[in-house]
């Protein structure tokens, strides 16, 4: 239930951080897209790391173990 917020967050992080270095830099949109991207990757990355555990222990998304037990 806590991936979607952590792609989200992590765009909303990155974003943000760019928009207020764009303020204060006076590089209007070049800090929000590219600090945006690097948080939707780092999500992405995350998103992806967190699945790979979960596969890799053998949890289902409904909390039943693999082969029926």
């Amino acid at each position: 239930m806590d991936l979607p917020f952590v792609l989200v967050g992590s765009v909303v992080i990155g974003a943000g951080l760019g928009y207020l270095l764009d303020k204060r830099m006076g590089t209007s949109p070049a800090l929000t897209l590219i600090l945006g991207l690097l948080g939707f990757a780092g999500g992405m990355f995350e998103v992806i790391r967190r699945l790979t555990v979960r596969r890799s222990t053998g949890k289902q998304p409904s909390g039943k173990q693999k082969d029926g037990q």
